[in-house]
C-alpha cells in the first residue's frame, strides 16, 4: 500500500473513532432505551454531543477534498515526495485536530486545520502539475 493510501486509510480510521464515541454518547445522555428506540423528536443534546457532531462534519468534509486527489495520484501513478508531505501533512492535522475541537482549544486548533488543508493543497497542486504536463 502507498503511503498516501496509508494516510486516507488513517483518516478513515479517525472518522471511525469520532462515530464510536458520538454513539456512545447517546445511552450516557439520552438513555439507553432512547438510544435503541426509534429515536422519533430530537432530544436537547449536550455541549459535547454537538460539538462532536461539528468534528465529524467538519472531517468528512476535509476528507471530500483529499481522498479525491490522492485517488488520482494513485490512479495517474503521480506518487512524488510533494504528495506524500502532503498526505502526512493532512493526517497530521487531521489527528491533532479532533481532540483540540472535542476540548473546545481555540487558536490551535485552527492552525492544525490549516496544517491539513496545506497538505491537501499540496497534494491539488501535484495533480494539476501533474495533469498540465500530460
Amino acid at each position: 500500500m502507498s503511503f498516501e493510501l496509508l494516510m486516507v486509510t488513517g483518516s478513515v480510521v479517525i472518522l471511525f473513532a469520532l462515530l464510536m464515541y458520538q454513539g456512545a454518547l447517546v445511552p450516557l445522555n439520552q438513555g439507553l432505551g432512547w438510544g435503541l428506540g426509534s429515536r422519533d423528536g430530537k432530544p436537547e443534546y449536550t455541549a459535547m454531543q454537538e460539538r462532536v457532531s461539528r468534528t465529524i462534519a467538519n472531517h468528512i468534509e476535509g476528507m471530500l477534498l483529499f481522498v479525491p486527489l490522492i485517488l488520482v495520484v494513485e490512479l495517474a501513478g503521480a506518487s512524488s515526495n510533494l504528495t506524500q508531505i502532503g498526505a502526512g501533512l493532512y493526517l497530521a492535522g487531521r489527528v491533532a485536530f479532533a481532540p483540540l475541537y472535542l476540548l473546545g482549544v481555540p487558536y490551535l486548533r485552527s492552525l492544525v486545520w490549516g496544517i491539513a488543508l496545506f497538505g491537501t493543497i499540496l497534494v491539488g497542486f501535484e495533480v494539476v502539475s501533474a495533469v498540465l504536463s500530460a
